[in-house]
């Protein structure tokens, strides 16, 4: 028995699916048993999809999304890949009987719920390849049914999507204030430990104050070969340490520290590293970024000269800093 795919159209336009009985050849009346039952393992392992691992580097996403308010608005996509799973919340009851989705057979899982869809394909969708999926709602209100298409996407996929029926319908303006408010309240409490008021209310600073330093750009030949530092500062309290560097890509490929080790330079002994923060997901090519270092508590003595390696994920950049006055 063959599954025939319908087109994305015939999705769209409430076409039913099809299926095709083609006539077995290759077995005769007669033939041993065991014979017959290992050709058809032989088949179907042949047509078996392999799974396939989300990539490392795919980044999950959840969002929000309102069905279109007419058939000329565009019909919204849905990124799925290989290894993940994509969860549909709708704001009202399905039926779930009624779903229709193109190519079903490539997709490991297709769990219906009352108010919740998941899907998982086997493999990710080939490039420019689109994939019709059609759910109807079971109370009868309009729009009776919701329309996507699915793709595969190379950076990102749909960890989570809320479906709303009506853009401006009660749940999804109370979805949007609640994104709003928690947006706001991160921020705010942000900038309360960030301000120098949260910084003394959390015992980050004292009567001792900051000593600053300045660092100065590395010479041409001083530089890494596709890292050079463009100068920086370096600030150090009684409870923290903090260093903060300007960094050129002069690669031709992205850059992006995980990791940092702060070396004393005469005793060898590494201070424990707080995190390395940047602005920015990476510095492209030709861009100047910041990173930025913090350590604990420094309990050297003041202008302690320090080896300072940052090193990207992979392992196979380096930006060293021979001397940090920390």
């Amino acid at each position: 028995m063959k599954w025939q795919r319908p087109t994305c159209n015939e999705v769209l336009h409430g076409h039913s699916w099809r299926w095709r009985f083609p006539r077995l050849v290759g077995f005769r009346f007669g033939e041993p048993p065991l014979p017959r039952l290992a050709a058809l393992i032989v088949l179907l392992l042949g047509t078996a999809v392999p799974a396939q691992p989300a990539p490392s580097s795919r980044e999950r996403q959840e969002r929000r999304l309102a069905l279109p308010d007419g058939p000329s608005e565009p019909v919204p996509e849905l990124h799925v890949a290989a290894g993940a799973v994509t969860l549909l919340l709708f704001d009202a009851p399905l039926d779930r009987a009624s779903v229709e989705l193109e190519g079903r057979e490539r997709f490991r899982l297709v769990d219906v719920g009352e108010r919740i869809l998941a899907l998982e394909p086997a493999a990710d969708l080939g490039p420019g390849e689109r994939l019709g999926l059609r759910v109807r709602y079971s109370d009868g209100a309009r729009p009776e049914q919701a329309v996507f298409v699915l793709v595969t996407q190379p950076a990102a996929f749909d960890g989570r999507v809320q479906v709303f029926r009506r853009a401006q319908s009660i749940p999804a303006l109370q979805a949007e204030l609640a994104e709003v408010r928690a947006e706001i309240a991160a921020l705010r409490a942000r900038s309360e430990v960030s301000s120098p008021a949260g910084l003394a209310l959390a015992g980050l600073l004292d009567e001792n104050g900051v000593v600053a330093r300045k660092i100065e750009p590395q010479l041409r030949q001083e530089g890494q070969s596709s890292l050079r530092v463009m100068g920086g500062f370096i600030l150090r309290a009684p409870a923290w340490g903090l260093v903060s560097v300007q960094v050129m890509n002069l690669g031709k490929a992205p850059w992006a520290p995980t990791e940092a080790h702060l070396t004393n330079s005469t005793g060898g002994v590494q201070v424990p590293v707080l995190g390395v923060r940047m602005k920015q997901p990476r510095i492209g090519p030709g861009e100047v970024g910041t990173v930025v270092v913090a350590t604990e508590a420094p309990t050297w003595n003041v202008g302690t000269l320090f080896r300072l390696e940052l090193v990207d994920e992979a392992g196979t950049r380096h930006l060293l800093l021979p001397r940090v006055a920390l």
